[in-house]
Parts: C-alpha cells; sequence; structure tokens
C-alpha cells in the first residue's frame, strides 16, 4: 500500500511539472520578414506551415520594433533580452569604437578560436552583448541543466540570441559551405554536426539550382522576371530564372548559396538534426533552440521585397516551416513545445521601383553629405577634424579636439543641424542631450532614445525622409523608424496556446516576458515586463 501511495506522488509530481512548462521552446527567427507577406502570398501557401501557425496560434498583427536602427544584430538581441540596444548594447551589426577609434563587429571576439574551419569565421561570441538572454534564463532556470542551442546561415543570428551561456551556436562558413562555431562553446565540433558536414549538404542542393516553385504567371504578387531593380545572382549575368547555383557558388563562395532559398532547406535539415541528436525536450529540463532563418534577408538585399524572388523564396519557406513543425511533433510532441515566429526586422521598398511609381523619395547622397558637414563645420569653428565618424545615420564628435580648442559642444551640434536639415533627404536630427532626456512624441524621437547607448552611440542621430536610404540603386536595404522596417510578424504556438489574433500595438522586446511567464521562468535581468495575455488552449484549465 505504501508503495502504491509513493507511485501515486510520483506520478502526479511529474504531471504537475510536465503541466508547469513545456519540454522545448523554438524561437524562429525570419531575417527581413515584413507582416505583409503573410497576407500577400496567402493563396501561395500550402495548409502546415504558416496557415497552421496562424490557424492554431495567436498572431499579434501590430507588433513592431521600439527602437532604432532596425539591423540584424539590435534585432536578435533585443528579440532575445527582451530590452533595446540602450541596455543590452548591440547597437547595429558594426559601429565605431569611442576609445579605439576602429569598428566594432557585434559578435566578434578575438579572444576565441574558431571550432570547424582554419579561417577567422569563427572568432566570434555573445562578449559584446551587456545583457543576458532568453537563453540565459532557460539555463539558469534550470541549474544550467536544460540547454540553449542557437542556430543560423549568419553567426549573429545565432550566437546572440542563444546567450552567453549557451551549449552551442552554429553558423556557415562561407568558404566551406559547413556549419561551425567557437572555442566559447567547446574545443571541437560535437560527432553529429561534423557527420552533417561530411555530406557536403550545401553542395547537393547547389545541383538542385534555383527555379520557380510555379509557372512563371503564377507570380501574380511580384513585378516582372528581369527588372532593373535587381542585383544579379552572378556578376555580369540577368537577374531571371533560373539560377546556376553551382556557378555562382564557385564564383563568389558559399555565400551565394545562402543568397538563395536553399540555404533555408539547408538550416531546416541543420535544425532538425540538432533536435534529435541534442535530444532537445526529451528530459525533464525544458530546453531552448533559436533558428534564425537569414537567407530571405540576402535575397531581399539583392531582389528587393516586390521581386519574384522572395515571392518564390516565401512560397518555399513556407514548406521548411511544415516540415520543421512536422518534425518537432514527431520529436517531441505535439503539444509538447511552444513555438514562436517574428522577424528581426522588415524592409523598405526599392527606392527606384517607388520613385517611378510616382512615389516622392530618393537615394541619400551620403558622400556629398560628409564632405559638406565637415566643410561646414570648418567654415564656422575654423578647424578640421571635429567629426570622429559617421555611421549608421550617427555622428562622433572629436571632444578632445573641441576641449582643447575650447569649443562648445552645443554650438558644434547646432552648426551640424543647421547645415543637415537644409541637406536633401534629411527629416530631422537629434543631438546626445534629446537623446538622454524626455523628447516630443513623435516616432522618430521614441525609437531614437530607445536604440541609443551612452557607452557605444554617437552623439548625433539623423533621420532620413521615408523611403530614402543610402544604398545601390538595385534591391533593398533596412534600419529607419518607418513602418516598412518596424513592423514584423509575431506568432505564438503550441503549449498551452489557443488560436486567436490581436490588433493591440505589440513591442517586439515583449516576446521575452511573454514565453518567460509562460513558461513559469525568471525573465532575463534586463527585459521588458510586459507580457502578452496569450489565449489557454480549449483543453487547458
Amino acid at each position: 500500500m505504501k508503495s502504491l501511495l509513493v507511485a501515486i506522488l510520483l506520478f502526479s509530481s511529474i504531471a504537475v511539472h510536465a503541466q508547469e512548462q513545456p519540454k522545448l521552446i523554438v524561437g524562429i527567427v525570419i531575417d527581413q520578414m515584413r507582416t505583409d507577406y503573410i497576407y500577400r502570398f496567402w493563396e501561395k501557401f500550402e495548409n502546415d506551415g504558416f496557415k497552421k501557425l496562424k490557424k492554431d496560434g495567436y498572431f499579434c498583427k501590430n507588433t513592431h520594433y521600439n527602437y532604432i536602427p532596425t539591423y540584424t544584430g539590435p534585432g536578435h538581441a533585443s528579440i532575445y533580452s527582451g530590452t533595446t540596444p540602450m541596455e543590452h548594447g548591440i547597437i547595429a551589426n558594426s559601429w565605431f569604437d569611442k576609445k579605439s577609434s576602429g569598428f566594432i563587429y557585434c559578435v566578434a571576439d578575438s579572444s576565441v578560436k574558431s571550432i570547424g574551419t582554419e579561417n577567422e569565421s569563427g572568432k566570434m561570441s555573445p562578449k559584446n552583448m551587456l545583457a543576458p538572454s532568453l537563453g540565459d534564463a532557460v539555463r539558469m532556470a534550470s541549474l544550467f541543466k536544460g540547454k540553449s542551442i542557437g542556430i543560423s546561415i549568419k553567426d549573429r543570428g545565432a550566437i546572440l540570441p542563444a546567450g552567453h551561456s549557451a551549449n552551442a551556436a552554429y553558423w556557415m562558413d562561407y568558404e566551406s559551405g559547413k556549419m561551425i562555431s567557437s572555442s566559447h562553446y567547446f574545443d571541437e565540433l560535437p560527432k553529429w554536426v561534423t557527420q552533417f558536414n561530411n555530406k557536403n549538404q550545401a553542395d547537393k542542393l547547389a545541383d538542385l539550382g534555383w527555379d520557380l516553385s510555379l509557372a512563371p504567371e503564377l507570380y501574380t504578387e511580384s513585378t516582372s522576371d528581369n527588372t532593373p531593380y535587381e542585383k544579379p545572382l552572378i556578376l555580369n549575368e540577368q537577374p531571371i530564372f533560373p539560377y546556376d547555383v553551382k556557378r555562382a557558388i564557385a564564383e563568389n563562395s558559399y555565400y551565394s548559396f545562402a543568397c538563395t532559398p536553399l540555404g533555408n532547406t539547408y538550416l531546416r535539415r541543420f535544425a532538425e538534426q540538432c533536435i534529435i541528436n541534442e535530444e532537445l525536450g526529451q528530459d525533464d529540463y525544458m530546453d531552448l533552440l533559436t533558428i534564425s532563418f537569414s537567407s530571405p534577408d540576402m535575397i531581399g538585399h539583392m531582389f528587393g521585397p516586390q521581386s519574384m524572388e522572395i515571392e518564390d523564396t516565401y512560397i518555399k519557406l513556407d514548406l521548411e516551416i511544415a516540415q520543421l513543425i512536422d518534425a518537432l511533433d514527431k520529436r517531441v510532441g505535439e503539444g509538447n513545445y511552444v513555438l514562436f515566429l517574428t522577424a528581426d526586422h522588415a524592409a523598405a521598398p526599392v527606392p527606384k521601383y517607388a520613385q517611378d511609381n510616382g512615389f516622392s523619395v530618393d537615394y541619400f547622397d551620403l558622400e556629398s553629405f560628409k564632405i559638406g558637414m565637415n566643410k561646414a563645420l570648418s567654415n564656422d569653428f575654423g578647424i578640421d577634424g571635429l567629426i570622429l565618424n559617421y555611421s549608421n545615420q550617427q555622428v562622433f564628435l572629436n571632444k578632445d579636439l573641441m576641449k582643447s580648442n575650447k569649443i562648445d559642444i552645443k554650438e558644434v551640434s547646432a552648426s551640424i543641424r543647421e547645415f543637415a536639415m537644409s541637406f536633401n533627404g534629411i527629416a530631422n536630427v537629434l543631438d546626445y542631450k534629446q537623446l538622454q532626456h524626455a523628447l516630443p512624441p513623435d516616432q522618430f524621437s521614441k525609437l531614437a532614445s530607445m536604440g541609443w547607448s551612452p557607452l557605444r552611440s554617437g552623439d548625433i542621430m539623423i533621420q532620413y525622409l521615408p523611403g530614402w536610404m543610402s544604398y545601390g540603386k538595385q534591391g533593398t536595404t533596412h534600419g529607419s523608424s518607418y513602418s516598412y522596417d518596424t513592423h514584423v510578424p509575431l506568432i505564438f504556438y503550441g503549449w498551452n496556446i489557443g488560436p486567436g489574433e490581436t490588433i493591440e500595438n505589440i513591442d517586439i522586446t515583449q516576446i521575452v516576458p511573454t514565453i518567460s511567464i509562460h513558461t513559469n521562468i525568471a525573465m532575463p535581468d534586463a527585459s521588458n515586463h510586459e507580457a502578452i495575455q496569450l489565449p489557454k488552449a480549449e483543453n487547458q484549465d
């Protein structure tokens, strides 16, 4: 009788624990996904990918980034830390360093070694991120028995989400087309990663080439196949289907491979092997797997959001998402994991395309602006060199030179503002005082202050007019405070989540507190505390 009672209590304890937490958290970030892609390509999607997530999950239709710049590094750091660059410190993909007068790449770390390659592509770690991530919170909650693993084509897309205490992060080496890592995590690749690499997956996929999934005439949500708004995948060739991916690799490394939907297939296959071989979701300790699909961003930069290439990319990505969900259901169990899907930023329309269709936009003349700004300061103060650097739309002032020449920083800021506001394409200018203190409630001021770090950012921030960018005449980019860059999809799906949608304004930094509360763990230290109320599944109390 006593043994029966013990067994009942043990079973009850296990059952309660199973109800309190899912076995696995899966975070999916699609690099450069606009929310309107869900509606725009809806009729081309099958039933088990984006449609399944939207139908069975909770869709936050009005999710935005609450800081600038909207880049990949800050995006991944903000999604998974639950805070903005003001606190986590990843203010851009690369930024000017005030101390060394050089540039810092967001995940560069010269103190570690490459693992899986002889080149320097693996000398990376999360050391530059000043806040812990959801991965760190998951690890801490289980006394570091639960796993946190990040995977992506891009190093920053793998490293920043998984956190400082991650078990592993993996990304692609463009020289070899293999998945690599860093000695921050271990001294050699796990056997399963080596086995994956030995199968030469990228080369086998490249043999397939890149052709349209559907008949060309069905791509009604896009421009024609060959337009002047697109960059070619292969130099001196037309941007038209089909694409010879093997030739592209031969001419420009495996970076070109990643600039096709084959990069998404490669990463999904790697994710499935990671789930199996790392036994994610197979014990009593909740794990985290972060997956960042980088190829949509690389394709978007080349071809722009109106292209057939982007439409075909999302038709194919829909199938990858479906296969990933199926793999999770089979391996971890349907209802045993919680998944969220979002993007690290969206993208602007190609300015030339918008311009040709009547929009009042243009390209910002960056070189003329920098030359003119320096000349204006030289004329006003009779000295050269007052600007150390201009990058990421931020001006870094030479404060030592100002001090030695008894030049007031307020006067320099006023001179820059006067020049900048007369320059074609500039909408606003904020100096460090305005960024530090309460500001008028306009969108640029709010987002600029949340993205400004006193430790790392410049002294003055510049805003371009809507639709303007400093970029080539083909393809597109991102980074602004405008909705075409800030508006991204967000869907919560899986364990104890019922279907529904909301049009309430959601900040990207609300993802982590929502997941933390939903899975009953402490939030990461610097996380926003405003969680989203998720509907419960019908079979839950």
